[in-house]
């Protein structure tokens, strides 16, 4: 069963992204919202994703974060 916390979370107020998957805990702030359940989404896909979702203020600047 894959684990529901697993996936890609954009940070809103700093528009980068985090990966999560298998030992690495899910962000639990506000601003973190899951942006898919596929941790090896690549970083072209999860901009179309959010821009999809609405989610960002600048979808296309989004980069990766720590």
């Amino acid at each position: 069963m894959p684990d529901a916390k697993a996936g890609i979370y954009l940070n809103t107020q700093a528009n980068v992204v985090r990966r999560v998957g298998v030992g690495v805990n899910a962000p639990t702030s506000a601003e973190w919202v899951k942006v898919t359940d596929d941790p090896n989404l690549g970083l072209l896909a999860i901009r179309d994703t959010a821009q999809t979702q609405g989610l960002g203020s600048d979808p296309a600047a989004i980069q990766w974060g720590f």
